[in-house]
């Protein structure tokens, strides 16, 4: 949870310390929420009936014929393993299982799961409010009512015939039984295994049983006469199928004998029509003779194409030809840089290059020869070929045209005759599946459902447990809500974060002890506390470099936080110093001063103000008090319009041959502008803040007032508890303190738990 008010958020990560203070600030909230609500879990939890658990294991044997049609059936498809289980748990879980559960238990009598039907007391709440809209119209109307509440009327009486319709049915009918049986029921797979557990949970542990062997046994039943049904519509289906193919297998037969004997075929020993397995060895024959001469063509021309130089010929001779003119015509093109045409040994290379370019061509002329001789040779033999093929074809097309249908039809009846023998088969095996000793049902029955003798929950330690931790988080949850929106100042590092300071003085928590407000006579009274000592400090540190004759003005953001009590304190620590000091009371709304020292009939600054009165006349003492003081005065509407800085500074000059120190006690800040005034004109400025009571708003809108003179502005933290604050592990000074408080002889002023 970040830390918004009690210092600036860590760089990274919780601060456990600001967690564990916000739960011991808190620790008897806590302990009082999380009792109230673990008991009310209890008691929740005391009123929970023990429910019993039966179950039953099913063992889905895959092997089994499982299918939905009589075709699968008959050709022995079966569904995947996963599929088939699932298949299986939907048909235990079905409508037509359960309703014979139902019926055999009788449960639609049972008020457990059939509740009887709402009493007259109880009625729909239309019905109610019809009747009672009624009433009030004719008491209203009279005997005749008006159409439009008629209308009403109607609409609402329509609206309770089809409730009472819809609960007549509900009763007649098991559909709510079926709901209440199925939200008890639970059907699944035991891990990755083929078997199924089914478990039904009740109040009653005999029910409990009852219902799982009675699931268990209406779904064996409804399994096995469906295997039954499947396996006679299979039976059937095969005969039927069997009997055409017999026929068919015996029609294909006899008309291959009759198309065999019609065109005098015969069979050689593989089973096929000699003519028929010579001509087709002359066509192979053909066919390769013609790629051979299409290949030495292609060969023989492409070598004609590039007759120049032979680069497609593979032949040695060639091959070290060509090297040669490319090693010759590199010597000559080198030779060439250096000499000219004239010289002997370019001449004599060139002479060279002729000579071996004219080998190459010849050796080439001479390969082509070869290629194009055995490219005719190639044709010959194709057009013998295609001789031999007419003759054969002449010869044979009677017995060619006879042997096609012959092989169409001797193919046709051989697949007939594998179809007739797979069906038989088939039917063999499923008509021996039709006996009830040898048709074991696709799922066994492994485990028997039993009456369970411990309940199966609520497990109520846990639950307990349970309610024990959730109402912890809720009261940690309710803390945390409250210290987030509360944003109390509770350490120094707030305060300067917002307003921006460098320092700030902790004043330690006192006990006022029937002296409420007069931090004056504690200081006076009791000399040596630690309340004493933080007074002293203050005022030598921030609050003696005034000058022969100074001015301070305490001020707070909002009422309440203490300015009046430390005005007070501070006069009094001066005049114990020995400074002569004044206490000018600023507030004319709500001035404390004024009741304190029993000034309200008095003259006071408004008096001055308004110019209806001396200095003189405003300035009072006490005997309670080493200084003096001007009460505030009635507030007058020309005093808050003469009050401004001008006006201060003529005051402190009239003030300064008689006092060394005035100290103003100002306005809240944020409530009224006398304070900025009052603050303008002061040499000090002293901004009380109260600990626990101060918020981090107020701070934020003191300092959205305008930009702060940090050169006189000192902020001050009051009424600080040091021990909670140093138990509650709040970043500060607190802990120092504590380790120094019993240096103080005191005890009556130690820091208050």
């Amino acid at each position: 949870m970040p830390r918004e008010f009690d210092g600036p958020a860590p760089a990274m990560g919780p601060d456990f310390r600001f967690i564990l203070r916000v739960l011991a600030a808190h620790k008897t909230l806590i302990i009082l929420i999380v009792l109230a609500l673990t008991a009310l879990s209890a008691f929740a939890v005391s009123l929970m009936k023990d429910k019993y658990t039966s179950e039953a294991l099913l063992l889905v044997d895959n092997r089994q014929v499982r299918v939905v049609r009589a075709e699968d059936q008959a050709l022995n498809s079966i569904t995947p393993e996963d599929g088939a289980i699932l298949s299986e748990i939907e048909i235990l879980k079905s409508t037509a299982v359960l309703s014979q559960a139902v019926t055999d238990l009788k449960l639609a009598t049972n008020q457990e799961y059939n509740p009887p039907v709402q009493a007259d007391e109880t009625k729909p709440f239309v019905e109610r409010a019809t009747a009672w809209t009624r009433e009030q119209a004719h008491a209203v109307f009279g005997p005749e009512l008006p159409g439009v509440v008629q209308a009403v009327l109607a609409h609402g009486d329509n609206m309770t015939k089809d409730t009472h319709l819809r609960e007549t049915r509900a009763a007649d009918s098991i559909d709510g039984v079926l709901d209440r049986v199925r939200r008890n029921l639970e059907v699944g797979v035991v891990g990755r295994s083929r078997v199924i557990q089914v478990r039904y949970t009740a109040g009653d542990p005999e029910i409990a049983q009852k219902v799982v062997d009675t699931v268990v046994r209406r779904y064996m039943e409804t399994r096995q006469q469906m295997d039954r049904d499947l396996s006679t519509s299979a039976v059937a289906w095969l005969e039927d199928r069997i009997a055409t193919l017999r026929k068919e297998v015996a029609a294909a037969d006899t008309k291959v004998d009759a198309v065999r004997f019609k065109a005098g075929l015969v069979k050689n020993g593989t089973n096929g029509l000699m003519a028929t397995t010579e001509l087709e060895q002359a066509r192979l024959r053909l066919a390769e003779a013609t790629a051979n001469r299409a290949r030495a063509v292609a060969q023989a021309q492409t070598l004609e194409r590039s007759a120049g130089n032979g680069g497609s010929l593979a032949s040695p001779v060639v091959a070290q030809l060509r090297a040669t003119v490319a090693s010759i015509s590199t010597e000559l093109a080198q030779l060439s840089r250096q000499y000219g045409p004239k010289h002997p040994r370019i001449q004599e290379l060139q002479a060279r290059l002729n000579e071996a370019n004219s080998s190459l061509q010849q050796e080439v002329r001479h390969e082509i020869g070869g290629v194009r001789e055995a490219a005719n040779v190639a044709i010959e033999q194709e057009n013998a070929l295609k001789a031999m093929i007419a003759k054969l074809e002449t010869g044979y097309q009677t017995m060619a045209e006879e042997a096609v249908p012959l092989r169409t039809l001797e193919a046709e009846a051989q697949a007939k005759r594998q179809l007739l023998d797979s069906l038989l088969g088939r039917l063999e095996e499923v008509q021996a599946q039709q006996d009830n000793r040898a048709f074991p049902t696709a799922v066994k029955l492994v485990s028997a459902p039993q009456v369970p003798h411990e309940p199966s929950g609520p497990f109520r330690i846990l639950m307990l447990l349970a309610g024990f931790v959730a109402s912890l988080a809720v009261a940690i949850f309710i803390v945390f809500g409250i210290e987030l929106f509360q944003r109390r100042i509770r350490t120094p590092e707030t305060v300067r974060r917002i307003l921006g300071v460098g320092t700030v003085h902790i004043v330690p928590h006192h006990s006022t002890r029937g002296t409420r407000g007069r931090l004056d006579q504690i200081f006076q009274n009791h000399p040596f506390s630690l309340f004493s000592e933080s007074m002293r400090a203050l005022f030598r540190n921030h609050l003696s470099d005034l000058g022969p004759v100074g001015s301070i003005a305490v001020t707070s953001a909002r009422p309440q936080d203490g300015k009046t009590s430390m005005s007070l304190a501070v006069a009094q620590v001066a005049a114990q110093a020995g400074r002569r000091v004044v206490v000018v009371d600023t507030d004319f709304r709500r001035s404390r001063i004024d009741g304190l020292f029993n000034l309200s009939a008095k003259k006071g600054l408004s008096d001055w103000v308004s110019g209806t009165a001396t200095l003189d006349e405003i300035v009072h003492t006490s005997e309670d008090a080493p200084y003096a003081m001007i009460p505030a005065g009635r507030l007058m509407p020309e005093t808050l319009d003469r009050f401004n800085v001008d006006g201060l500074i003529h005051l402190m000059a009239g003030l300064s041959p008689h006092f060394d120190l005035v100290v103003f006690d100002t306005a809240p800040a944020l409530a009224v502008s006398d304070a900025r005034i009052v603050c303008g004109a002061a040499s000090k400025v002293l901004f009380v803040s109260r600990w626990g009571h101060t918020t981090a708003s107020d701070l934020q809108a003191v300092a959205d007032l305008g930009p702060i003179d940090h050169s006189k502005f000192v902020a001050v933290m009051t009424d600080v508890n040091l021990k909670k604050a140093a138990s509650r592990g709040y970043q500060g000074p607190y802990n120092s303190y504590m380790a120094t408080r019993k240096y103080y002889g005191d005890t009556t002023l130690r820091t208050a738990p």
